[in-house]
């Protein structure tokens, strides 16, 4: 299967879609990364929101969040995430 962000760069047919699929990819990393610590719920203008069980939860991911938008953004091969919103599910 062809990576999503191979299809973005090329088909200019797809510009309108550019966003959308973007973040699908962006969330797609972040879940591969998040080791069942949360899961994540959508991407949009450089904010993931991530799903996450507690507080407790939110809190503990909050203090690593620059290492975890670090992984992402190095996966991705650019810095597209710029903060990171924590969701009690």
């Amino acid at each position: 299967m062809e990576d999503i962000k191979n299809i973005i760069g090329r088909q200019s047919k797809l510009k309108r879609l550019h966003k959308p699929l973007e973040a699908a990819y962006i969330c797609k990393i972040a879940d591969s990364l998040a080791d069942d610590c949360y899961d994540a719920v959508s991407f949009k203008n450089g904010l993931l929101t991530v799903g996450v069980s507690s507080n407790l939860a939110a809190a503990n991911l909050q203090v690593e969040s620059s290492k975890i938008i670090e992984r992402i953004n190095q996966k991705v091969g650019e810095n597209r995430v710029q903060r990171i919103r924590f969701k009690i599910e």
